[in-house]
């Protein structure tokens, strides 16, 4: 863990739980992509920055979750620096509350404040009105969240957030987090079209060719599509739909984990319902779905 991994002439990220990119502006100066999960990630990042000489220039976030922009603030306070995320991401980072709310779907109760609390307005700014540095670019990457980006480093590096389910989670956790199953699935057709050396999914597996990855994660969306369609053949409401994928996944039901899973299942029913697959209905006052 937080070892400094080389990956082109300019271009390394930090090994961690969540990958922090790091791009090289000049001999002395550095930006950061993305930047962990709290102050003590932020620590480790200063420390790794001190020994290399570098100095911190700012930081680009592909998405503001928070094991995205954990370490942001002590970062930004320490160099007194600027954070760039998309307008709609900064909406979230900047209130401290909003993102716990739209997992929960009204005013977050403690166990999802207290896991999911954003850092408010320290800083953050809209990359759309920033001139990157030549060289690096960025490009729209949504489905995860609402204005997630991928960052391409002129060494051919790409570094893509949570755009994909790692190998382990696809076996695993196959149920990842998500706001729009349709941008999900066309960010998915992106990534296979695009070129690079080296592709830096934010949790783990850094590969050079991102396609099966990629391919991996569609097949993975389907199986979720089916495993709901299935337990909707009789019609249910959304707490036995929601039971059946905990069931299915192996996933502890607890206070959390109902926003972390419900809020994607919502948005499959969404999709499906989208899709001609799934119709809802009012049944004794209760919102059922079927298998259409």
């Amino acid at each position: 863990m937080f070892e400094l991994v080389q990956a082109g002439k300019k271009t390394w990220y930090i090994n961690n739980r969540t990958y922090i990119g790091v791009y090289q502006l000049s001999d002395t100066e550095v930006c950061l992509i993305d930047t962990g999960n709290g102050t003590k990630d932020a620590e480790r990042i200063q420390q790794i920055l001190e020994e290399k000489g570098w100095k911190l220039s700012f930081i680009i976030n592909t998405h503001t979750h928070i094991d995205h922009l954990g370490g942001n603030a002590y970062l930004m306070e320490k160099w007194g620096c600027p954070a760039y995320a998309t307008n709609i991401e900064n909406a979230f980072a900047n209130y401290r509350d909003l993102e716990p709310a739209y997992m929960y779907g009204g005013y977050p109760f403690r166990e999802m404040r207290d896991v999911f609390r954003h850092p408010g307005p320290i800083g953050f700014r809209d990359i759309e009105e920033f001139e990157l540095p030549e060289g690096l670019e960025y490009i729209l990457l949504p489905g995860h969240s609402f204005g997630m980006i991928g960052i391409r480093t002129p060494d051919g590096v790409w570094f893509i957030g949570d755009s994909v389910l790692n190998s382990r989670c696809l076996e695993k956790y196959q149920f990842g987090y998500l706001v729009d199953v349709e941008g999900y699935l066309d960010t998915l057709d992106l990534l296979q079209t695009l070129e690079g050396t080296l592709f830096v999914p934010a949790h783990g597996d850094v590969v050079s060719d991102i396609r099966p990855l990629a391919q991996g994660n569609r097949e993975n969306i389907r199986k979720n599509m089916e495993g709901i369609l299935n337990d909707c053949r009789d019609g249910k409401n959304f707490d036995r739909i929601l039971k059946g994928v905990f069931d299915r996944y192996r996933i502890k039901g607890n206070p959390v984990q109902y926003a972390v899973v419900g809020a994607p299942l919502r948005c499959y029913l969404t999709y499906l319902q989208d899709q001609g697959q799934l119709e809802c209905y009012f049944e004794d006052n209760v919102l059922k779905w079927k298998t259409a």
